[in-house]
């Protein structure tokens, strides 16, 4: 079941507030971490505000700050990501906005809009400072361009001109 983060806009509505306040720590079930990289979440904050720009129309301005534990590529290990997101986003009161309900009566729903620009921050590789790295393996070994020896492929045909010379 997709969680709500709901807010009462029905103050906006009547014109009674010019904007909600938002200071509120969010947590993440094992469901909601289920498809992704994130391991598990930390300490993740969500302030700003709600503002009416017209009847059907509201700005959201939201900083989401907090540590993603994700692993390391090298080591298996857990890495805590910190996260520092900035969202500045209008969202239209319709029936469906991107397929997911977010106004409910008199509410907004902001728990997909936080969710979706988490896993946007999500990078392809995190490296924990203290894995080793390693350079070689079982059959395997790392060459750095400036250390290669490469031979010319026209070598051997040089031995054979330089050994036909000395005859």
């Amino acid at each position: 079941m997709r969680r709500k983060v709901m807010f009462d806009i029905s103050e906006l509505k009547n014109n009674t507030k010019e904007f909600l306040d938002i200071d509120m720590d969010i947590s993440f079930s094992l469901e909601d971490l289920k498809d992704t990289p994130i391991k598990n979440t930390k300490n993740i904050k969500a302030k700003g505000k709600i503002t009416r720009l017209s009847n059907i129309l509201y700005h959201l301005e939201l900083n989401i700050t907090g540590i993603m534990v994700l692993t390391c590529a090298r080591s298996l290990t857990d890495v805590d990501y910190p996260l520092d997101i900035f969202i500045d986003k209008n969202i239209e009161d319709s029936e469906k906005v991107d397929e997911k309900q977010l106004f409910f009566q008199n509410s907004l729903d902001i728990f997909s809009i936080v969710w979706e620009n988490i896993v946007l921050e999500v990078p392809l590789r995190v490296v924990n400072e203290d894995a080793e790295f390693t350079k070689e393996g079982n059959g395997w070994s790392l060459v750095i361009e400036n250390e290669r020896n490469v031979e010319s492929p026209f070598s051997d045909l040089q031995k054979m001109l330089d050994m036909e010379g000395k005859r």
